[in-house]
C-alpha cells in the first residue's frame, strides 16, 4: 500500500504544509481555478517545489467543466459560502476516490493552509468524504502551525508566486479583469 496522497491547491499552501511535517504524493486537482494560464502558473510553482524537496507529483487534468456543472446556480454565493463548499467537496472526492484506487492508506489538504478558507468545513468535508470511499482523511489546520510565519519568508525568499485571489471565476478580485471564456 502507498502512505499518503496530499490534495495541494497552490505552492504557498504547499510550503507551511511541508514545513508542518506533511509528505506523500501531490495530487494538483484544482478544476475550479481560472484561467487556464492562471492554473498553469499554480502548478508550475508546485512543480517547483515538489523538485526541490523531492515529492512525486500525480498527473491529474484540468478539468473545468466539472467546477462549473456543480456550481451552476451558485455563482452569485458568497465566499466560504454553498459554492465553496460544493468546489471543497468535489475536489476531496476526486482526492480520496484516486487514494483509493491506487492503494493509498490516506488523504489531506492543504486547503487549511489558507486564511480565506473555513476550515472546519474543510475537515467536515473529508471526515464525510472519508466514510464514503473508505481511505483515511487526516484533519488539520496547517495556517494555525507555529511555522506558518516561517512559511511566509519561505515563500518571499523562494520568489513562489502568491495569488491574490482563491481561484475561481466567481473569487476573482474586483482588481483583476473578468473573464468571460470558460477554459
Amino acid at each position: 500500500m502507498k502512505c499518503h496522497l496530499l490534495h495541494v491547491c497552490c505552492a504557498p499552501d504547499l510550503v507551511i504544509a511541508y514545513l508542518s511535517g506533511a509528505r506523500g504524493d501531490v495530487f494538483f486537482y484544482n478544476p475550479n481555478i481560472h484561467p487556464k494560464a492562471e492554473y498553469e502558473k499554480r502548478y508550475n510553482e508546485v512543480l517547483k517545489l515538489a523538485n526541490m524537496w523531492n515529492l512525486n507529483v500525480i498527473d491529474v487534468p484540468y478539468d473545468p467543466e466539472n467546477f462549473f456543472k456543480l456550481t451552476k446556480g451558485f455563482e452569485n454565493e458568497p465566499e466560504k459560502g454553498k459554492r465553496c463548499e460544493i468546489c471543497i467537496r468535489m475536489r476531496l472526492e476526486i482526492t480520496a476516490k484516486f487514494a483509493k484506487e491506487n492503494g493509498y492508506r490516506s488523504f489531506s489538504t492543504t486547503l487549511t493552509s489558507s486564511p480565506r478558507k473555513s476550515v472546519e468545513m474543510i475537515n467536515k468535508i473529508g471526515l464525510e468524504v472519508m466514510k464514503n470511499f473508505g481511505v483515511e482523511f487526516l484533519p488539520n489546520v496547517y495556517r494555525k502551525s507555529p511555522l506558518y510565519n516561517d512559511a511566509q519568508r519561505l515563500i518571499k525568499q523562494l520568489g513562489i508566486y502568491r495569488q491574490n485571489y482563491c481561484g475561481c471565476v466567481y473569487s476573482m478580485s474586483s482588481k483583476q479583469p473578468q473573464l468571460i471564456t470558460m477554459r
